[in-house]
Protein backbone atom coordinates (compact mmCIF):
# COMPACT_ATOMS: atom_id res chain seq x y z
CA UNK A 1 0.00 0.00 0.00
CA UNK A 2 3.08 2.66 0.51
CA UNK A 3 4.22 1.59 -3.19
CA UNK A 4 0.67 3.15 -4.62
CA UNK A 5 1.51 7.25 -3.85
CA UNK A 6 4.58 6.45 -6.04
CA UNK A 7 2.81 4.85 -8.57
CA UNK A 8 0.74 7.36 -9.25
CA UNK A 9 3.54 10.07 -9.32
CA UNK A 10 5.42 8.00 -11.58
CA UNK A 11 2.34 7.37 -13.57
CA UNK A 12 1.49 11.30 -13.55
CA UNK A 13 5.19 11.80 -14.44
CA UNK A 14 4.89 9.68 -17.36
CA UNK A 15 1.85 11.33 -18.46
CA UNK A 16 2.95 14.83 -18.31
CA UNK A 17 6.48 14.10 -20.50
CA UNK A 18 4.81 12.24 -23.08
CA UNK A 19 2.64 15.31 -23.87
CA UNK A 20 4.54 16.77 -26.06
CA UNK A 21 3.66 13.58 -28.30
CA UNK A 22 -0.04 14.72 -28.61
CA UNK A 23 0.52 17.55 -30.44
CA UNK A 24 3.21 16.36 -32.98
CA UNK A 25 3.28 12.58 -32.87
CA UNK A 26 6.41 12.26 -35.02
CA UNK A 27 8.77 14.22 -32.70
CA UNK A 28 11.81 13.06 -33.13
CA UNK A 29 11.38 9.88 -35.22
CA UNK A 30 13.52 9.69 -37.89
CA UNK A 31 11.93 10.41 -41.60
CA UNK A 32 12.60 7.54 -44.35
CA UNK A 33 15.19 10.68 -46.07
CA UNK A 34 18.80 9.97 -45.49
CA UNK A 35 19.55 12.25 -42.67
CA UNK A 36 23.79 14.08 -42.91
CA UNK A 37 24.44 13.16 -38.95
CA UNK A 38 22.81 10.64 -36.42
CA UNK A 39 22.45 13.32 -33.74
CA UNK A 40 19.12 14.62 -32.92
CA UNK A 41 19.71 18.59 -32.41
CA UNK A 42 16.98 21.35 -32.52
CA UNK A 43 17.71 23.29 -35.50
CA UNK A 44 16.70 27.06 -35.41
CA UNK A 45 13.52 27.66 -37.44
CA UNK A 46 14.95 30.35 -40.47
CA UNK A 47 14.20 34.25 -40.69
CA UNK A 48 10.26 34.76 -41.41
CA UNK A 49 10.51 36.36 -44.86
CA UNK A 50 8.15 39.62 -45.84
CA UNK A 51 6.05 39.35 -48.54
CA UNK A 52 4.27 41.63 -50.73
CA UNK A 53 2.84 39.15 -53.51
CA UNK A 54 0.64 36.17 -53.33
CA UNK A 55 1.78 32.46 -54.90
CA UNK A 56 -0.33 31.38 -58.03
CA UNK A 57 -2.57 28.17 -57.34
CA UNK A 58 -1.00 25.61 -59.11
CA UNK A 59 -4.13 23.96 -61.14
CA UNK A 60 -2.25 20.84 -62.20
CA UNK A 61 -1.75 19.45 -58.97
CA UNK A 62 -4.82 17.69 -56.41
CA UNK A 63 -6.10 19.25 -53.74
CA UNK A 64 -4.87 19.15 -49.85
CA UNK A 65 -7.32 19.10 -47.22
CA UNK A 66 -5.09 21.80 -44.71
CA UNK A 67 -6.22 21.80 -41.28
CA UNK A 68 -4.43 24.39 -38.22
CA UNK A 69 -4.63 22.43 -35.79
CA UNK A 70 -3.23 24.98 -33.32
CA UNK A 71 -1.71 28.73 -33.21
CA UNK A 72 -1.04 30.94 -30.99
CA UNK A 73 1.50 33.90 -29.63
CA UNK A 74 3.80 32.65 -27.22
CA UNK A 75 5.33 35.79 -26.14
CA UNK A 76 7.88 33.78 -23.55
CA UNK A 77 9.73 32.31 -26.18
CA UNK A 78 8.99 35.42 -28.74
CA UNK A 79 7.22 33.33 -31.42
CA UNK A 80 3.44 32.47 -32.49
CA UNK A 81 3.83 28.66 -32.88
CA UNK A 82 1.77 26.97 -35.33
CA UNK A 83 1.25 22.81 -35.49
CA UNK A 84 -0.61 21.96 -39.03
CA UNK A 85 -1.59 18.73 -40.59
CA UNK A 86 -2.78 17.57 -44.33
CA UNK A 87 -5.95 15.45 -43.44
CA UNK A 88 -6.31 13.67 -46.72
CA UNK A 89 -3.37 11.60 -47.21
CA UNK A 90 0.06 10.83 -46.29
CA UNK A 91 3.46 11.57 -47.90
CA UNK A 92 6.84 12.73 -47.06
CA UNK A 93 8.68 15.34 -49.08
CA UNK A 94 6.37 18.29 -48.90
CA UNK A 95 6.54 21.81 -47.47
CA UNK A 96 4.30 23.95 -44.69
CA UNK A 97 4.48 27.44 -45.03
CA UNK A 98 2.83 29.48 -42.49
CA UNK A 99 2.07 32.94 -42.93
CA UNK A 100 0.80 35.61 -40.77
CA UNK A 101 -1.06 39.01 -41.88
CA UNK A 102 -1.85 41.74 -39.51
CA UNK A 103 -2.63 44.79 -41.18
CA UNK A 104 -0.17 45.76 -43.92
CA UNK A 105 2.50 43.32 -42.57
CA UNK A 106 2.86 39.93 -43.99
CA UNK A 107 5.54 37.40 -42.76
CA UNK A 108 6.09 33.20 -43.46
CA UNK A 109 7.76 30.71 -42.55
CA UNK A 110 8.14 27.43 -44.35
CA UNK A 111 9.05 23.49 -42.72
CA UNK A 112 8.87 20.29 -44.29
CA UNK A 113 6.76 17.72 -43.59
CA UNK A 114 6.41 14.11 -42.98
CA UNK A 115 4.57 11.37 -43.17
CA UNK A 116 2.20 10.04 -40.49
CA UNK A 117 0.60 6.65 -40.14
CA UNK A 118 -3.02 8.66 -41.41
CA UNK A 119 -1.71 11.96 -42.46
CA UNK A 120 0.94 14.10 -43.02
CA UNK A 121 2.56 16.35 -40.33
CA UNK A 122 3.95 19.81 -40.71
CA UNK A 123 6.70 20.16 -38.58
CA UNK A 124 6.38 23.25 -35.60
CA UNK A 125 5.92 26.54 -37.64
CA UNK A 126 7.42 29.09 -35.55
CA UNK A 127 7.18 32.59 -36.91
CA UNK A 128 8.88 35.33 -34.63
CA UNK A 129 7.24 38.13 -33.29
CA UNK A 130 10.04 40.52 -33.87
CA UNK A 131 8.84 43.69 -35.75
CA UNK A 132 4.87 42.42 -35.87
CA UNK A 133 1.86 44.45 -34.71
CA UNK A 134 0.57 43.93 -31.02
CA UNK A 135 -3.47 43.22 -31.84
CA UNK A 136 -5.19 40.60 -33.89
CA UNK A 137 -3.89 39.33 -37.57
CA UNK A 138 -4.55 35.85 -39.12
CA UNK A 139 -2.72 32.85 -39.76
CA UNK A 140 -3.01 30.17 -43.18
CA UNK A 141 -0.86 27.26 -43.76
CA UNK A 142 0.02 26.31 -47.11
CA UNK A 143 1.13 22.59 -48.17
CA UNK A 144 2.99 22.00 -51.51
CA UNK A 145 4.43 18.62 -52.86
CA UNK A 146 5.26 17.40 -56.51
CA UNK A 147 1.41 16.03 -56.06
CA UNK A 148 -0.40 18.40 -53.93
CA UNK A 149 -1.19 21.71 -53.04
CA UNK A 150 -3.76 23.33 -50.73
CA UNK A 151 -4.37 26.43 -48.03
CA UNK A 152 -6.02 26.17 -44.80
CA UNK A 153 -8.90 27.78 -43.55
CA UNK A 154 -7.41 31.29 -41.53
CA UNK A 155 -6.84 31.11 -37.77
CA UNK A 156 -6.77 34.26 -35.89
CA UNK A 157 -3.85 34.98 -33.38
CA UNK A 158 -3.57 37.69 -30.86
CA UNK A 159 -0.49 39.03 -30.11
Amino acid sequence: MKKLPLLISAFVLVTVLSGCSILYPNAGKPTDSPSPSKTHTKTPSPDPTESETSTPVPTDKAAATVEIMDAYADSANGVIEVIAQVTNFSEDGGTCTATFTSGSKTVTVSQPAESNAANTQCHPLEINLGGLPAGDGTVTVTYESTKYYGVSAPSTVTI
